[in-house]
């Protein structure tokens, strides 16, 4: 059997919806078993224990350092299989990356960037897997958006020239203190560009509290969606992706949205899909949307699902 070490929805966030396709895509596999250990919401000391000791291989979906280095220890001593997927950009000079790196059987980087600083760091290379974590959406699997938002959008649609959609899995700092997510400069962006709407996918709420706790006035251009829902559906109304972010390992609202034929604005912080359009600062915007004027090329990102199966099944012969 095969554990997913990680988080589900909900709560929504690109770790947790790779996670669930994952799972997803394994279910039609005839010969192999797959299933989670939500460390999150799992309760059941019994159902914890059976499922790793079921289990040949586990991978791990954690972004916390010292807690990823402790399972991984944990799991080898008990004689698993350990894949751990580094989600993000890194550089691999903690150490507690680089003896994590070490000790799992497989490591999944996603991107050019940790895959070049993690060959540095390893003597034997083939262990070292730089894979996606771009699965498409199942259609059948997608939660429809409520009536209220779907009203709520279209008010805005008809408002606004251009819509654009961007998201954050919640408020948070970099090592630098800036947010990670640039949402107090969207709104300042869009603040300025009143002719632009904007829908900011908030599912944990977490901005729009930091917002009215530091009386931020959100503009009547920008829609706020703090509940839980599925980014895909907000990518449907929209008419580009802008991917503001400090930091980023690959953002699985890019691929989506490259899925669904939209342009896609990023910030230059990590190796991007070829066709997104790079801004190093988020004023940049305002002299790229020209490229909204012509048809872009039609970029469709690599299902990296067959990747990871192989990688499982080429472990399961061992």
């Amino acid at each position: 059997m095969i554990l997913q070490f990680a988080k589900i929805p909900p709560p929504i966030g690109g770790i947790s919806i790779h996670v669930k396709r994952l799972l997803d895509s394994l279910e039609k596999e005839p010969r192999i078993k797959a299933e989670v250990l939500d460390y999150s919401k799992e309760k059941n000391l019994f159902d914890i224990l059976r499922k790793i000791f079921n289990s040949k291989i586990i991978h791990i979906h954690l972004s916390k350092k010292k807690h990823r280095l402790f399972m991984v220890c944990l799991f080898k001593v008990l004689f698993k299989k350990v894949i751990v997927t580094y989600h993000g950009k890194y550089d691999f000079e903690n150490n507690l990356d680089i003896l994590s790196l070490r000790l799992c059987d497989a490591a999944i980087v996603l991107n050019q960037f940790s895959y070049n600083h993690a060959l540095k760091k390893l003597a034997k290379h083939n262990k070292i897997y730089q894979i996606g974590a771009f699965i498409p959406p199942q259609e059948n699997s997608i939660t429809p958006l409520i009536f209220t938002l779907k009203e709520r959008i279209v008010l805005l649609k008809k408002k606004c020239e251009i819509i654009f959609s961007a998201n954050a899995s919640g408020y948070v700092l970099d090592s630098f203190g800036k947010e990670i997510y640039m949402g107090s400069e969207l709104l300042n962006f869009f603040g300025d560009n009143k002719n632009l709407g904007l829908i900011f996918s908030d599912p944990s709420g977490a901005y729009a509290n930091f917002f009215i706790e530091n009386n931020i006035e959100v503009p009547g251009n920008v829609l706020i969606i703090n509940e839980s829902h599925d980014f895909v559906n907000v990518l449907k109304y929209s008419d580009a992706l802008i991917r503001a972010t400090t930091m980023d390992g690959d953002s699985l609202s890019v691929k989506e949205a490259l899925y669904y034929g939209l342009p896609v604005f990023a910030s230059d912080v990590v190796d991007r899909p070829d066709g997104v359009i790079l801004f190093s600062e988020l004023y940049e915007l305002s002299n790229k949307l020209n490229a909204l004027k012509n048809p872009l090329p039609k970029v469709l990102p690599e299902n990296n699902y067959n990747a990871i199966l192989k990688l499982y099944k080429s472990i399961l012969k061992n």
